[in-house]
């Protein structure tokens, strides 16, 4: 079965989800709710988290959390794992009885940090026993739900000390004080009146990535050409090629073709006479898939060139750039063109 491609590095923001086997409850009672939260202290302090909210349902819950380093993987297996000795050791039975890959989101968190803490909130009266009811009836319900993290955004007495508030708070009512609590407080309320039915998932990008063109760019760039070999030759990440470039090296060959007024086949031979404008098209490659592809795969079409010949390459072309602005803007030009 495809499994969703896990993206961490230290200071990724995520929302994640993990459900009972079959949708089956998690939490028997109170006293089950009660222990997982302090199995998810304990693990947020040992593997340097912060938490920023947090919702249990009654067959899964949410977390809005954001990584020191990149350990994603090593605290959810920790937390769940622990959960799951716990819950079967007091309620006599054997197995998993939480699925096994839980859903992560990266998040950009420079424009859905807000949004997402609201939708994490907003779950206890998301459910469908409250659909047809009043917004003033769900506002009391989720002002007296007692399994997440708002009460303590709205009330330093309700603070947990495993949680963070300062970040979130600062986005919505600016400093974490009492106009900056009634702020976030007003903003998760209003969210009430909105369509609940709503979610973001539909903007999720290759089921792991919530954000901006220019977030995914950077995610491409700086996270997954590290990734690039591996993960290009592994088949079984679902969503995948939803994070993929959308320029090929033939439509980048074409457009550089077009550029310099020259035959695209000529450019995609090894010794192309046309040298400038050949060093453009590697340089273009390497910029535009090199994030999510390994740079031999890219090679491949281009000659074939090697990795190093490539990244030999780009040096030559950066200082090319650097000493014409002429070119150096026309190369500019065209890779935010094929970047769109």
């Amino acid at each position: 079965m495809a499994r969703p491609l896990r993206i961490e590095f230290p200071g990724a923001w995520y929302h994640v989800t993990s459900r009972g086997n079959e949708r089956k409850s998690i939490f028997a009672d109170d006293q089950d709710r009660r222990r997982f939260l302090e199995i998810l202290a304990s693990t947020v302090e040992t593997y340097r988290v912060q938490l920023h909210a947090y919702a249990l349902m009654a067959n899964h819950f949410h977390l809005l959390l954001v990584t020191s380093e990149a350990n994603l993987g090593s605290f959810m297996q920790r937390l769940n794992t622990a959960y799951t000795v716990y819950f079967n050791r007091r309620h006599r039975r054997v197995g998993h009885f939480l699925q096994g890959r839980y859903k992560a989101i990266l998040i950009d968190a420079d424009s859905h940090l807000a949004e997402i803490s609201r939708y994490v909130h907003l779950n206890p009266v998301r459910i469908k026993k409250y659909s047809r009811r009043e917004i003033g009836f769900k506002k009391k319900v989720l002002s007296a739900y007692l399994w997440s993290s708002y009460p303590g955004y709205v009330s330093l007495t309700k603070r947990q000390p495993f949680m963070s508030h300062d970040t979130v708070v600062s986005v919505v009512g600016g400093k974490d004080d009492v106009r900056g609590r009634r702020a976030y407080r007003d903003f998760v309320l209003g969210g009430i009146a909105k369509d609940m039915n709503i979610t973001y998932w539909s903007e999720v990008r290759g089921q792991v990535v919530l954000g901006s063109d220019e977030f995914l760019e950077w995610i491409r760039e700086k996270i997954l050409r590290k990734q690039a070999g591996k993960v290009a030759a592994d088949k079984a990440y679902s969503g995948y090629g939803e994070l993929l470039p959308r320029v090929d090296v033939p439509a980048i060959a074409g457009r550089v073709a077009e550029l310099f007024e020259v035959e695209a086949e000529a450019l995609l031979i090894k010794r192309s006479r046309h040298r400038q404008a050949r060093r453009f098209l590697l340089g273009l490659c390497y910029d535009l898939l090199g994030g999510t592809m390994a740079l031999a795969e890219i090679g491949q079409e281009l000659g074939p060139v090697g990795a190093a010949a490539l990244c030999r390459n780009r040096v030559i072309l950066q200082g090319e750039l650097k000493d014409n602005k002429k070119l150096s803007k026309k190369y500019s030009s065209v890779l935010r063109e094929l970047r769109k």
